[in-house]
């Protein structure tokens, strides 16, 4: 548990400090700005963006498959346990996003531009795809869940795409929800058969964040590597068994004992 919320912590330190440069700053303002103007209405295959992307993230059927995901993963790694939290967290997180945005952390404008995003921060579009795919993630058995996380980064990174070429959402909008999101999934426990180690973890990171990289080149449109990067990094924590113990029993006595995740999957 210290763990999970040690986690926490460090990622939403990070979305603040995402926050302060990027909105309190006049320089991160500007840099924030530059790269939201040369996004919008750019049409590096605009239209299949649109198709799977933003104009998607809000369709009901998006909500329901995400949700039959969930409890079929939850299922069969026998965590019935937290099923209910994870179906409620993408939608709150949604909620919890717009709350900030409006009423918490408000935007100074610290200079004049010539367009605005509606949105401001953390984005609430982010949160609903990056909320199912990390309750995916979180619900999933440990051979499933990496292979969840390379394809969830690559889909959440075109879900930013779509949103700063609308002009919906600045970089640092899609970036604070994405730390957001897995600052609060990281929070759901892990079960016996969810979880993987550190060094998979480590790797399914590296592997989440290729598709994301080549998708920048590709498009000339580095910010996207940034925001794939740390989608991959998010999620691919979420795969990790972090401070869950499994249960062994005594061979003397027959009661359980806690045991590290590393014991439990050998």
């Amino acid at each position: 548990m210290t763990g999970r919320i040690g986690g926490s912590v460090v990622l939403l330190a990070a979305m603040a400090v995402v926050y302060l440069v990027t909105v309190w700053t006049t320089a991160g303002q500007r840099v924030d700005q530059r790269i939201y103007e040369s996004m919008y209405g750019a049409d590096t295959w605009r239209d299949l963006l649109h198709r799977v992307g933003f104009q998607r993230v809000t369709d009901p059927r998006l909500w329901l498959l995400a949700a039959v995901a969930v409890i079929v993963l939850g299922l069969l790694a026998r965590r019935r346990g937290s099923i209910i939290a994870l179906l409620v967290l993408p939608a709150l997180g949604v909620v919890v996003a717009r709350m900030l945005r409006t009423e918490i952390l408000p935007r100074p404008e610290l200079m004049d531009i010539a367009r605005a995003a509606f949105n401001t921060f953390p984005s609430g579009h982010t949160a609903a795809a990056a909320g199912c795919v990390a309750a995916a993630i979180r619900a999933a058995p440990r051979v499933v869940a990496p292979v969840i996380a390379v394809v969830g980064a690559m889909w959440t990174t075109v879900v930013g795409q779509g949103l700063m070429e609308v002009g919906a959402h600045r970089p640092s909008d899609i970036v604070g929800s994405l730390l957001m999101v897995g600052a609060a999934m990281l929070l759901v426990p892990d079960s016996t058969r969810s979880g993987v180690r550190p060094p998979i973890a480590a790797l399914t990171g590296v592997l989440a964040a290729v598709g994301p990289l080549v998708w920048a080149v590709y498009t000339g449109h580095l910010v996207l590597a940034a925001i794939g990067v740390v989608a991959a990094g998010v999620f691919a924590l979420l795969t990790a068994g972090i401070g869950s113990r499994a249960r062994r029993a005594t061979p003397l006595t027959g009661t359980s004992v806690p045991q590290p995740r590393w014991v439990a999957d050998r």
